[in-house]
């Protein structure tokens, strides 16, 4: 799919991709030598997503998570699931194979639905691992590339191309996870080209904002990438732009530049209380507990005690008791810092254990990226608790890292 060149994805009429099938399903439970891993529960007071013997496709659940268009935490997305097992009328399948198989022109409905999708598949990777939801993508990638190909009217075809671009950044996403550095440049490519075609420059920026977390420990080129990102956008796409921002203020603040760091958080904090975090289906995670995790890294790493303290307040309003695991994995960790910094080695070591549960179960790069900072910060520490952590997490830490992407 990814090889086919720029004239001939985006013209009218081209011949229709090979089909997935659109109804395969995952079953979540299966044996990780067929490659899905179980998703085991964690300890208390992260509870990970387990379906019990159910198959679930994960098509339908993106398409409806998309429909609603709203945050979904785990409770609500075990009930939502449950339901959409149970109901074959909520499948929007058939109407997207006889779009596909050319028996009727993709129309406006037929387009939403994809639209929704790809909304949803953005949810619901806040809740699964990369490489459960990863096969699922790309169907869905392929099916509404198949579609742009068609030879939609203009109107859909640039709905269609933001569609394809707004997909490949997450499954480009997905690939870095899963440590396939070739296939994620392949994908990224697909982003730009979508975000040329579907005139959306916030794709491109979304793709060079993800490019940030991949460049290993060069701190610095990733405040660049950033600066980049931010250039790419201009003034659209607030919550977007939030974000990059908030991305640029945390690896300058890695690089000691505390001046930058504090220029873009406090920017980046101004633009965020006007932004509308569903507007784009990437920026659905950045919910008022993730956008303070992001301002206590800051604050924590350029040694700013008191708003630290104010972030960590924030975090313990807005988490709530069901949040997203791969949320946790990122701002239990966060706080971990914030707490040892302030020198409460129990309650940091607390956060941490919080963190690695969610982290291990989700196979989260970042994760493991912020898990690192707590074992540096508890390196010179001789308290029990520190010790016994840091053996833990040096036996549980993979010792392959996902490639770096510069």
């Amino acid at each position: 799919m990814f090889d086919v060149d720029e004239a001939e994805l985006f013209r009218s009429g081209a011949t229709s991709l090979a089909q997935r099938d659109p109804s395969a399903e995952i079953d979540l439970n299966e044996d990780p030598s067929n490659g899905y891993q179980q998703l085991q529960p964690l300890p208390t007071p992260v509870t990970a997503i387990h379906m019990s013997n159910e198959k679930l496709n994960p098509l339908v659940l993106a398409w409806t998570v998309g429909r609603l268009d709203q945050r979904m935490d785990r409770r609500a997305l075990l009930q939502l699931a449950a339901t959409v097992t149970a109901s074959a009328a909520l499948d929007p399948t058939e109407r997207l194979l006889r779009a596909l198989t050319g028996d009727h022109r993709p129309d406006s409905v037929t387009v939403s639905h994809l639209e929704a999708r790809t909304r949803g598949f953005h949810r619901l990777e806040e809740h699964f691992p990369a490489h459960v939801l990863n096969p699922a993508l790309m169907t869905h990638l392929g099916e509404v590339s198949a579609l742009l190909e068609s030879g939609p009217p203009e109107a859909l075809r640039q709905r269609l191309a933001v569609t394809v671009g707004e997909s490949a950044v997450l499954a480009a996403w997905f690939a870095w996870e899963m440590r396939d550095a070739k296939r994620a440049a392949s994908i990224s490519r697909l982003a730009g080209l979508a975000a040329k075609h579907g005139h959306d420059p916030a794709i491109a920026a979304v793709w060079t904002g993800y490019r940030t977390y991949m460049t290993g420990s060069d701190n610095a080129h990733g405040v660049r990438l950033a600066a980049n990102a931010l250039e790419r956008l201009g003034d659209a796409a607030p919550a977007t732009q939030a974000w990059l921002l908030a991305r640029m203020a945390e690896e300058a603040a890695l690089v000691d530049d505390r001046n930058t760091a504090l220029t873009a958080i406090a920017r980046a904090d101004e633009v965020y209380a006007e932004a509308d975090i569903n507007a784009r289906p990437w920026t659905c995670f950045l919910d008022a507990a993730r956008f303070a995790s992001m301002k206590l890294a800051v604050y924590t790493r350029v040694h700013h005690e008191e708003k630290s303290v104010t972030a960590l307040d924030a975090i313990m309003t807005h988490l709530g008791p069901e949040p997203e695991i791969k949320k946790l994995c990122v701002v239990k960790a966060d706080m971990a810092i914030a707490r040892i910094r302030l020198g409460d080695i129990k309650e940091g070591v607390a956060y941490a254990r919080s963190s690695l549960a969610a982290t291990d179960a989700m196979a989260s790069p970042l994760g493991w990226d912020r898990l690192d900072q707590v074992a540096k910060e508890l390196r010179d520490s001789r308290a029990t608790a520190a010790r016994e952590f840091r053996a833990e997490y040096i036996a549980t830490r993979p010792k392959v890292t996902p490639p770096s992407l510069t």
